[in-house]
């Protein structure tokens, strides 16, 4: 079994807090986007690991564990 932490959650990968600025009509756009997605966050972080495993960056078998809807998406 996983370890948990204080809150209950199981224990992650560490993260960084971070905020991102957007225009509100490109905020818009993503949260219309990100409806197949877990979260808009999860959304997000799909998106920059796609990015980063095209340019070399990242190991597919680095990715974090996707969801089956994002699975459905494809590695495009």
């Amino acid at each position: 079994m996983n370890k948990v932490n204080k809150v209950g959650r199981p224990v992650e990968e560490p993260t960084n807090v971070r905020s991102l600025r957007l225009p509100d009509r490109l905020w818009k756009l993503v949260k219309k986007a990100s409806k197949g997605s877990k979260s808009v966050n999860e959304y997000l972080l799909a998106i920059v690991e796609n990015d980063l495993i095209k340019r070399k960056m990242l190991k597919k078998s680095d990715r974090k564990k996707q969801n089956s809807v994002t699975k459905k998406r494809g590695d495009k």
